[in-house]
């Protein structure tokens, strides 16, 4: 089940980093040697994504610890925060649809951390 997890997570991941395309819907025109901050920007935010949830996962089966709601909350936000940055960068969702994603994403993991303490 642990690695079905990783692997729908990495899937995710490179599917929404490799799919972009421009406003027209054509893929855009880069050279080899073209880098651009925006590119350098979602390859780090890739990393992160996954660095997190392989990370979170791995920490969980070396403690010998179960998935709770700390650790959902942990990998939410680990993963969700870059796709919505990298939809975003790429011009999948507007600035609005940004924002509300966002505070919605953020309220919903933040929303219980008082009450399980």
């Amino acid at each position: 089940m642990t690695r079905r997890a990783i692997c729908s997570v990495s899937c995710v991941a490179l599917l929404t980093f490799f799919s972009a395309t421009n406003a027209q819907g054509q893929q855009p025109h880069r050279s080899v040697t073209e880098v651009s901050m925006k590119n350098i920007v979602e390859g780090v935010l890739l990393v992160i994504m996954l660095a997190g949830a392989i990370g979170g996962v791995w920490n969980r089966l070396k403690l010998g610890k179960g998935i709770g709601l700390r650790f959902i909350q942990y990998i939410g936000l680990t993963v969700l925060v870059p796709i919505i940055v990298i939809l975003s960068l790429e011009g999948r969702i507007s600035q609005e649809m940004t924002g509300a994603i966002a505070a919605a994403a953020v309220g919903a993991v933040l929303a219980g951390i008082g009450k399980d303490e």
